[in-house]
């Protein structure tokens, strides 16, 4: 082989690196002679599990590259080393990239040159790539100028979701049909080009924008028979006006254009200009240098005292964040926030503070001084990081701090959104003794529901409120209006950012609770705030010492509906001295199971329950000496998690409960079915979704976008669902491999040792037949309901991540389209390629062709190319597994090859195709109508009986088999199925039989 085209490097019986050449060089730098190639190579800390020298095999052989995502001929050479040691040299001929084109050349120079310059198109919409945009727009400003151009980007909102809808194929129909319509349009593009996925590009003049909305062009509807899809889109727009940048930036700045249209206030359209270029590079900063100032301490946590309104005294802080930036200066909260949460850091940042936090607590502690409780702030997204909230429950119950040392501010629109998950975690952290805290009130999700709906301890009344209290009376309402509901709901008032004494005064005479804002104490670092405590310790010492009380509950009835009548609960309210029932809404009559009966002057047992004294369950009994209490009923056909109050209403106590059924709902299935939701939610577009039982040993559920996926159902325990799945790994090795990783006692093995993921990489079978590298993981989970351990296993594509092209040769290739030696090179390619491709095909063991050559003969006899099959034979070894046990795999190899030439030479003289199916099956694929297939199969059976085979320790054993066939003609994948069916009924009946499925059967 010449240089260019391979490359080749030496190691010893260690895997060490003892020289390589200077194309492995510039293909593989990272090998450094001394040291393992495996560790050089896949930074593994043993051999590679396909390594040709590992696994002994001699000869070429293909192989996928991870590396580079392309396929290679490598070829494991044994040789004396100079020193006299045994050596290996591994010579690796590419068969990638420039193979793959070069099988696609036609002998017509004009579409050699297209093919060849692939990279500059997309097939799917036979318009430019990125690439060929580039290159066509370069060179119409040749001639043209820029600023009279303009570039304009659609894509398709919820795009996955179509595809995950309908399918992959009416997804690409759905693209063509956009882009088509784009192209054709008013806009009169001069370049056209599909970027990536669903993203058009275009090159217009500026004059057909004018007089035209784009946003005409953002609603269009895809009909193909049956179906009318409504196709919503988003366009973002750069009107060229800086020539000094390249083309490809100025594609940048129309995809930022793009991107900022859902930030916008309204429209789906974005017009480029100088602030999103700044915004952008102002982001990118951020998001590039914010692991290094989490390191370097250029991140820091600040505290800011919260006080008793009554007197000033400090009674809790707020944990913030102030970001030096050694280049950017201090980085406001409003940039940096925004930019973590959009690219998923923000749990990173406040998983920091957290433990921050609970560090400076402890501090404090052990200076035996005193301190006041530290609340910290909750992204939504925090909600969804297992690690964050494990963290926040341990370090509640390890810390040795006081009870409520650490409370927790949560958004209005982060409870709006998480709904039940947000109301799961809140409960438990009130459990654990930290409060609730509603951060700035007013600006979000507001809803006077929300006060009822989840466990709060104290509204924090946005500063927005605050800043109009001196200028504006409707202000000043509201505030009021705020605090008295909330004291009317048992809940403690804050207002943010008082800065001055006319808004202390005024919050002062509203009795609101406490203050946060610069008029008391602005934030402060670490060191000055455990100053500020140690010089406020008597302070801290009387706030302490002063039972705290939340405000007297004295709710007046038609306030509390107001706050959760709409919400969806059952509310009951009676008198507590004779049960006489006050009020109950519709739902708490519908469980009544007379709801059109009046309630009013009955006892709520007797209304309730049909009963003539309180019910054992009676939450009013539950009370003790509490006046309010959550409690969870069980009536014997409910259960209800419900919140009791002892109040007074118009100057009579009245005792109050409302709540929900949680009769399926229960707080163990709760946090289960969120930590399932967040695996799920977390999984990228894969392949298939398996969940299973592995306590129990049983399947629970396979789906995904994947038909092979579905197609799994009704498994009767684990570990045939992993051998299923398996299935779908070309290779014998890659399925043991596969079983050898997720088995069940593998899984539960990893789950003993505290391990609660797992991950494989290996290429599988996708649904078009087609095989990719997959990225394997399975997720452990505990499931509280029954103690079971269950997992969730998913398989994503990453074959994109693998794909890396042979720049050097390809451009070697370009530079040489018109020359004669490139068309030498390209058949030297052509025929490497046909080489690699022959080995991938064909079985050496058994000198037949494989599965993937019975593959493309299926296909071009449905298709037509071929004459169709009109019958099909599966063959299997009788007890093969017995074979290799007693004598040993190379004796199952020996009968294997034998098997294979005598079914060669059996399928030459009666005209029959075999094909090694996998393991100890084969195929067999009749052309012929006027054959008969009972006397054919009857007659290899017989030849096969007969067939006496040599060890080579001169034992001689005899081959049986059973042979399942079918000859009705149908979809081949059918008559696969019903051969191999076929052949299931012969083995059944015992060896050397013969079963016939002609599909009449189930």
């Amino acid at each position: 082989m010449k240089q260019k085209s391979s490359g080749v490097y030496v190691i010893d019986e260690d895997y060490n690196v003892v020289s390589c050449n200077d194309t492995i060089k510039s293909l593989y730098p990272q090998l450094k002679k001394g040291e393992k190639c495996y560790h050089c190579l896949m930074n593994l800390d043993e051999p590679c599990p396909p390594c040709p020298v590992a696994n002994h095999i001699h000869g070429p052989k293909t192989y996928m590259d991870p590396i580079r995502g392309i396929n290679e001929t490598v070829d494991a050479v044994d040789m004396e080393l100079e020193d006299g040691r045994k050596g290996h040299a591994l010579v690796l001929s590419t068969v990638g990239e420039r193979a793959m084109i070069s099988t696609r050349l036609p002998s017509n120079h004009d579409e050699l040159t297209r093919l060849l310059e692939h990279e500059y198109y997309d097939t799917l919409t036979d318009s430019c790539s990125r690439k060929g945009f580039i290159r066509d727009t370069e060179l119409l400003f040749q001639h043209a100028n820029p600023t009279d151009y303009a570039m304009v980007l659609f894509d398709l909102r919820n795009f996955k979701a179509l595809n995950d809808i309908f399918g992959i194929k009416c997804g690409d129909e759905i693209l063509k049909f956009i882009f088509n319509t784009l192209r054709e349009s008013w806009i009169k593009p001069v370049v056209s080009s599909r970027l990536d996925a669903d993203c058009f590009l275009f090159l217009t003049k500026k004059t057909n924008l004018n007089n035209n909305r784009l946003e005409s062009l953002l609603e269009q509807q895809w009909k193909n028979g049956s179906r009318n899809v409504h196709l919503h889109l988003r366009c973002g727009v750069y009107l060229i006006d800086d020539t000094s940048i390249d083309v490809s930036h100025m594609i940048d700045r129309t995809i930022l254009a793009n991107e900022t249209v859902d930030s916008q206030e309204q429209g789906s359209v974005a017009i480029f200009d100088s602030a999103m270029h700044n915004a952008y590079v102002n982001q990118a900063e951020i998001l590039s240098s914010f692991q290094s100032s989490l390191k370097n301490g250029n991140i820091k946590v600040y505290f800011q005292p919260i006080v008793r309104t009554q007197d000033g005294k400090p009674s809790s802080a707020e944990a913030l964040i102030r970001w030096h930036h050694p280049e950017l200066g201090l980085i406001s909260p409003a940039d940096f926030i925004p930019a973590l949460e959009k690219n998923g850091l923000i749990s990173e940042l406040d998983h920091y503070v957290l433990k921050q936090v609970y560090q400076f607590q402890k501090s404090m502690q052990e200076l035996h001084q005193k301190y006041i409780p530290v609340s910290i702030n909750l992204s939504r997204q925090d909600f969804y990081n297992d690690d964050l909230m494990n963290d926040i429950f341990l370090l509640s119950n390890k810390s040795g701090l006081m009870q409520g040392a650490v409370n927790y501010e949560v958004t209005e629109t982060s409870v709006a959104i998480l709904k039940q998950s947000c109301f799961f975690y809140l409960s438990l952290f009130q459990k654990n003794g930290s409060k609730i805290l509603l951060d700035d009130f007013g600006t979000g999700f507001s809803s006077l529901g929300m006060l009822g709906r989840y466990p709060l301890d104290v509204i924090k009344i946005d500063k927005s409120f605050i800043d109009r209290i001196e200028t504006q009376p409707i202000a000043r309402s509201i505030v009021a209006s705020i605090i008295e509901m909330c004291h009317k709901a048992g809940l403690a008032t804050v207002a943010k950012g008082v800065e001055n004494l006319q808004q202390n005064d005024f919050l002062k005479d509203c009795h609101c609770d406490y203050i946060q804002g610069y008029f008391y104490a602005k934030p402060m670092d670490a060191d000055r705030f455990r100053e500020y405590l140690i010089a406020s310790q008597d302070a801290i010492q009387k706030t302490q010492n002063v039972k705290e009380e939340y405000p007297e509950k004295n709710i007046d009835l038609h306030n509390l509906l107001d706050l959760i009548d709409h919400d969806g609960q059952y509310i009951q309210a009676c008198s507590p001295e004779d049960y006489h029932m006050i009020y109950a809404n519709q739902l708490t009559r519908e469980v009544s199971g007379h709801p059109d009966e009046p309630y009013q002057g009955k006892k709520c047992y007797e209304y309730m329950m049909g009963l003539n004294a309180p019910c054992g369950h009676c939450p009013l009994k539950q009370m003790g000496t509490e006046t309010e209490k959550s409690l969870e009923v069980d009536d014997g056909n409910h259960v209800f998690a419900l919140t009791a109050r002892l109040t007074n209403w118009n100057g009579k106590p009245v005792f109050i409960e409302y709540g929900r059924e949680v009769t399926n709902t229960k707080e163990a299935q709760l946090r289960y079915a969120s930590q399932i939701r967040a695996i799920l939610e977390s999984i990228p577009e894969g392949q298939g979704v398996f969940h299973m039982d592995l306590t129990a040993d049983k399947w629970i559920s396979s789906g995904g976008p994947a038909q092979n996926a579905r197609n799994i159902q009704n498994v009767k325990n684990v570990d045939e669902l992993i051998l299923r799945i398996g299935s779908f790994v070309p290779d014998e090795d890659g399925q043991k491999a596969f079983f050898q990783t997720f088995s069940r006692g593998a899984q539960l093995n990893a789950y003993q040792n505290n391990r609660r993921q797992i991950v494989l990489e290996t290429k599988s079978y996708y649904d078009d037949r087609s095989i990719r590298w997959s990225r394997i993981t399975t997720q452990l989970i505990d499931n509280p309901g029954n103690g079971h351990v269950e997992s969730i296993i998913y398989g994503v594509d990453i074959s994109k991540e693998k794909k890396h092209i042979e720049e050097l040769e390809t451009e070697k290739l370009q530079s040489q389209l018109e020359t004669e030696h490139l068309q030498e090179e390209v058949k030297k390619v052509r025929d490497l390629y046909s080489k690699a491709d022959h080995d991938r095909r064909y079985d050496f063991l058994t000198g037949l062709y494989s599965r993937l050559n019975l593959y493309d003969v299926l296909q071009n006899a449905e298709q037509g190319k071929t004459a169709p099959i009109t019958a099909l034979i599966m063959l299997d070894l009788d007890n093969f597994k017995l074979t290799n046990d007693k004598y040993g795999h190379a004796a199952g190899d020996q009968c294997l090859h034998e098997l294979g030439k005598k079914l060669l030479d059996f399928g030459i003289v009666n005209h029959v195709s075999f094909f090694r199916y996998g393991g100890d099956e084969f195929i067999g694929l009749i052309q012929n109508p006027s054959l008969n297939i009972s006397e054919l199969a009857a007659q290899l059976i017989e030849e096969l009986h007969n067939t006496k085979i040599t060890l080579e320790d001169g034992t001689s054993i005899s081959l049986t088999a059973s042979i399942g066939y079918t000859d009705k003609v149908a979809d081949t994948q059918e008559m696969i199925k019903h051969a191999d069916h076929a052949m299931y009924l012969a083995k059944n009946r015992g060896k050397d039989q013969i079963a016939y499925d002609d599909f009449t059967a189930g």
